[in-house]
């Protein structure tokens, strides 16, 4: 609507004719595709190599109807350059904005289109078959374990994969051949591994887990160990010289104030 109003206002200038409102429809058309043609800034141009002044010497009447035009026109002008500005930076934000995300628990290198795969990204129209092919290529190296996978869909349908570490219990599984665990912890043994093999298993998941450090992170491996009915051989011989049990309180922190923990020691 803006660039018609323009093409309109300026024809006014463009064609010989001084009068504006006296301009025959086929002369005005031209000289609105004219100035279509050439945009916006046909507003600057000058004629003759003076600038346009479209209603010097035209009947009062069309003076006037042309300088009406003419304003609105630049006020149109402007307000769609602010419009187009503010809809393109609207655009480029909701390009950046995640619509939502999933988790998938998949074999490595071994993902398909069937379900879950195709109901959890089909919710979000992202690229099915795009999916498939990038993850399979990405854990083609740990084929036999379940990589888990967080699939974060932008708003133009793209999407990041963030993979994770196998769960615990699959680790688990794996180490002593069977697929799944007793379901009678603490009754049924189905298997034993050695405290290093309980060692690798917490230094491959160390960085999902809340602590820090390797020692407690085999702590932390060990209860999945006996909810799934896995011994760990040689466990508690290992706890005992990892982490001593005091005698007493004084023991542990020893005397004076300075050696208790915040906030006792303040």
């Amino acid at each position: 609507g803006s660039l018609v109003l323009l093409a309109v206002a300026l024809a006014a200038v463009m064609l010989p004719s001084p009068s504006f409102v006296s301009l025959p429809l086929a002369d005005s058309t031209r000289a609105a595709q004219r100035v279509l043609a050439q945009g916006p800034q046909a507003v600057t141009q000058l004629r003759g190599g003076q600038p346009l002044h479209p209603v010097a010497n035209a009947p009062a009447g069309g003076s006037l109807a042309a300088v009406a035009i003419f304003g609105a026109a630049t006020l149109a002008v402007a307000g769609f350059g602010r419009f187009s500005r503010k809809q393109s930076s609207r655009t480029s934000l909701r390009a950046l904005t995640e619509i939502g995300s999933v988790k998938l628990n998949l074999q490595a290198g071994k993902a398909t289109p069937a379900p879950p795969v195709g109901p959890a990204l089909g919710q979000f129209g992202a690229n099915i078959a795009f999916f498939v092919k990038e993850y399979n290529a990405i854990t083609a190296d740990k084929a036999g374990n379940i990589v888990p996978v967080i699939v974060h869909v932008m708003s133009d349908r793209s999407f990041t994969l963030e993979l994770k570490t196998p769960p615990t219990a699959a680790l688990i599984h794996k180490a002593v051949g069977k697929e799944k665990g007793s379901g009678k912890a603490g009754t049924e043994i189905i298997g034993k591994i050695s405290v290093d093999k309980l060692r690798e298993i917490a230094e491959l998941k160390l960085e999902d887990l809340t602590c820090s450090d390797i020692t407690r992170a085999m702590k932390v491996i060990h209860g999945t160990c006996v909810a799934s009915g896995v011994e760990v051989e040689g466990y508690d011989e290992w706890l005992a010289t990892v982490f001593k049990k005091p005698e007493s309180i004084l023991d542990r922190y020893g005397t004076g104030k300075d050696n208790l923990p915040a906030p006792f020691n303040e």
